[in-house]
């Protein structure tokens, strides 16, 4: 593709003509609009900001996904996201349209609109760039920070750790992996691109959460680590009570990688004092979780390894996804 904006006709194809499908939406993408307008109605807006560079497997569809799960843990109904794609020279015109389709379906999958963005071609980037801007809403006593973990409080995984990298990992050495995998972890590890979105626990997980964090980039222990730097607190956290797939320990373990530092959307960290009805509600929705420890007063983050050696997290891992990709 030549360099400067996409073309206007196949924006008008691809993105344009795309209708408004929520009621709070007052105006969405067009020619020459460069702002989006949403009637929130007195809820407070939330609003993130991600990019995606770990992968090009499923690009536009974990941009949306990754904002949409920044905005759940804050408590905040995803509403819409705003696209920014920048796309090298040497890339087709067929490689920006699959993009946009894969943020279109994940806007239909989660209800979320596509309020508008950016696109062009330009030299700067050596691969397919997308930054996508996520906008929420949420009544303000549902509203949700980091910082809001208390000493005492539980901590909550839901689902199994490693969801995005196993996926993202498996995508890259699918013909290696199937060799090592069974036909059972083949099929769950396929279906993880449906278990990406932590929308449905953050909706129901603000009712009851003191801090939410969706386990992203540096895995649980970065995760823990930004909870408890964020509300001045320690944390401790025991190895033999994370319940782990199969997959993602297999696969974890043919890359030699630690699997508690390896990107994790698809599972929340939840911190509460009210355990017991967010456990029981969450599984009433066919959500597994877990509590894997507690918040204390000591600002020192432990993790109490199987064999029972004890683990200081002191700062923010790299993640082990870059040992690979």
């Amino acid at each position: 593709m030549e360099i400067g904006k996409i073309p206007i006709e196949i924006l008008n194809k691809h993105v344009f003509e795309s209708k408004i499908t929520r009621d709070d939406v007052l105006l969405g993408p067009d020619i020459g609009e460069d702002s989006a307008a949403v009637d929130i109605k007195g809820d407070i807006a939330v609003i993130t900001t991600d990019p995606i560079t770990a992968t090009s497997y499923m690009a536009g569809y974990l941009s949306v996904v990754v904002v949409c799960n920044d905005l759940a843990a804050a408590g905040a109904e995803p509403v819409g996201v705003l696209s920014t794609i920048l796309m090298p020279p040497e890339s087709t015109q067929d490689e920006f349209v699959q993009i946009l389709r894969e943020i279109k379906e994940a806007c239909r999958r989660f209800n979320v609109q596509l309020l508008g963005g950016h696109s062009e071609v330009s030299p700067v980037v050596t691969k397919p760039l997308i930054v996508s801007t996520g906008f929420g809403r949420v009544q303000k006593d549902l509203l949700i920070s980091t910082k809001g973990a208390k000493a005492g409080d539980k901590i909550i995984i839901t689902k199994t750790l490693g969801i995005e990298g196993t996926l993202i990992l498996y995508n890259k050495e699918k013909e290696k992996l199937r060799e090592v995998l069974t036909p059972q972890e083949i099929t769950e590890i396929e279906d993880y691109i449906n278990r990406l979105s932590v929308i449905e626990e953050g909706l129901i997980a603000r009712k009851y959460a003191t801090s939410m964090h969706d386990i992203t980039e540096g895995g649980l222990f970065g995760a823990i680590y930004e909870v408890c730097k964020a509300s001045k607190k320690g944390a401790k956290i025991y190895e033999d009570k994370i319940v782990l797939s199969s997959s993602v320990k297999k696969v974890s373990s043919f890359f030699n990688l630690d699997l508690y530092r390896l990107i994790s959307s698809g599972s929340m960290l939840i911190t509460t004092n009210k355990e017991d009805i967010l456990i029981s509600e969450l599984k009433g929705k066919g959500i597994e979780c877990c509590i894997i420890g507690e918040i204390v007063e000591d600002p020192k983050i432990e993790f109490v390894s199987s064999n029972g050696k004890s683990i200081l997290i002191d700062n923010f891992p790299v993640d082990e996804i870059y040992k690979v990709v």
